[in-house]
């Protein structure tokens, strides 16, 4: 079964009533180091990293250790949009041992409804293999997911002529200096301009969150240090991944975005309009968690 948006508590509840009903005598957890689950239960039951999900030794260990009385727990492990990926496949192997899957995620996608099929692999890789999203998937398995809404509300900042200028100059040396470099180098280092005519906008009683630490303040984080409070989006990451973690490290849902009203900030502030509204479109075809 796949659920969305739990939290460690009802995470914990799903694992209890699943192993009582259905015969379980063995656990097995695999999670990204930044996102574990402690469960507590009588059961044995063992934990394995994502990154470790690969690893020779633990692979061949976990084959011969799985069987079907077992249970695969897996706990926001939906970690690159690759359907292919090398780590995924190593843990169809797993799946393949044992009807018995619960698989967990904070969001349903990183960026829209076809990485969801992931999920669904984890679940009957053989079923859903080579076929894109479809709704009636969603009826198909035992899916339930608690909607995350989000809301983004910017705060346009005031800029001079010669801070247009000075982004007009980079952005035409960037186009001219491109060469075979991959083109998303341009919006990614414009968007870092940007911000950096932000600085004098900080507030030193507001925490901040940015791409980098190159502002040197004690209240501006990066998304890799973020801790459970509010932060005002100072950069967006150019990664969807990035985000999805900002959203399950602090668990916001209301974002407040400094606005230099320069093009790429505007690029990136509606492309994460565009990402909660594909969100509202998945949740709206989905059963809801009770």
């Amino acid at each position: 079964m796949i659920r969305i948006g739990l939290n460690d508590t009802e995470k914990q509840a799903e694992i209890e009533w699943y192993a009582k009903w259905n015969g379980i005598t063995r656990i097995f957890i695999f999670y990204p180091e930044t996102f574990p689950l402690a469960v507590k239960t009588d059961l044995p039951i063992e934990y394995t990293t994502y990154k470790d999900i690969i690893e020779y030794k633990p692979f061949y260990h976990l084959l011969e250790v799985i069987d079907e009385s077992s249970l695969l727990v897996f706990n926001e492990c939906l970690r690159t949009q690759n359907r292919s990926d090398l780590t995924y496949n190593c843990a169809h192997h797993y799946c393949n041992q044992t009807p018995h899957k619960i698989v967990f995620e904070w969001l349903p996608f990183i960026d829209d409804e076809n990485d969801f099929m992931i999920l669904l692999d984890f679940i009957n890789k053989g079923k859903y293999k080579g076929k894109s999203f479809r709704d009636y998937f969603l009826k198909e398995e035992n899916i339930m997911a608690k909607p995350h809404q989000f809301t983004i509300r910017t705060i346009d900042i005031p800029i001079t002529d010669l801070d247009r200028k000075r982004y007009e100059e980079k952005k035409e040396a960037l186009f001219a200096g491109l060469g075979k470099r991959d083109p998303d180098t341009i919006p990614r280092n414009l968007h870092i301009f940007a911000g950096s005519l932000k600085k004098p906008f900080i507030d030193p009683d507001k925490d901040y969150v940015a791409r980098n630490a190159r502002f040197n303040l004690p209240n501006v984080t990066t998304y890799k240090t973020v801790e459970q409070k509010k932060y005002i989006i100072i950069d967006f990451p150019h990664r969807r991944i990035d985000f999805n973690d900002f959203f399950k490290q602090t668990r916001m849902h209301d974002i407040v975005s400094l606005n230099s009203t320069l093009k790429v900030d505007l690029y990136y502030i509606n492309e994460f309009r565009a990402w909660i509204e594909r969100l509202g479109e998945f949740y709206a075809k989905t059963s809801l968690y009770k």
